[in-house]
């Protein structure tokens, strides 16, 4: 059995709802948005009359004012899993403050946390909307890694925190954060951009 598959059974074993949420996407690139507090992965975009589409459990939905600036993209991929953590169709729901999905392929297993409506300048206002997506993608590893007691099928672990362009990237602050997150989780590597490249 492949990496692929041992992980998609431990999640399955692990969180009952785990079978109705899961996504398999085969598109070699594609684009995760927040939709009214729920992450869903982009099925089309209409640039004619800026709107996007985005499905699940096979009913599609037309959304109105896409916006390039808010989306997460995985590119170069072959098969990817797609698991929305937050949110009303969730596997985790509303409550508890965790990140918005999490994604994995054959070789690495993704949290993802969107704070990509942040509008302030200021480096103190930055500093903590990092930390709060931290805080979030802590508690939901965390609890995963309780649940599949560490067991993520020897997948590489990798954190994402999105957040605006006009963030500075890679300052002092965030690479504090990233360092502390390193050395606190294991060597769970973070990262503070929009996408992920598959290759």
């Amino acid at each position: 059995m492949s990496k692929f598959e041992d992980i998609k059974e431990l999640l399955s074993n692990t969180f009952h709802k785990f079978p109705d949420i899961l996504q398999i996407e085969l598109r070699e690139e594609f684009s995760v948005t927040d939709y009214k507090g729920q992450s869903f992965i982009i099925a089309s975009i209409d640039f004619d009359d800026n709107t996007f589409t985005i499905k699940f459990k096979g009913t599609e939905t037309i959304v109105e004012g896409f916006d390039g600036n808010k989306l997460f993209t995985v590119s170069n991929a072959t098969r990817v899993a797609f698991i929305p953590i937050d949110g009303k169709q969730g596997l985790l729901g509303f409550g508890a403050s965790h990140c918005d999905f999490v994604f994995f392929d054959d070789s690495y297993f993704c949290f993802v946390e969107f704070k990509l409506n942040a509008t302030s300048t200021e480096a103190r206002a930055i500093h903590k909307n990092r930390e709060e997506a931290i805080k979030q993608l802590t508690n939901t590893i965390s609890l995963f890694n309780f649940k599949l007691n560490r067991n993520y099928a020897e997948l590489i672990l990798e954190a994402y925190v999105c957040t605006p362009k006009f963030y500075p990237r890679f300052d002092s602050s965030w690479q504090a954060l990233a360092i502390e997150f390193v050395e606190e989780y294991y060597g769970i590597e973070l990262f503070e951009r929009n996408y992920k490249n598959c290759k």
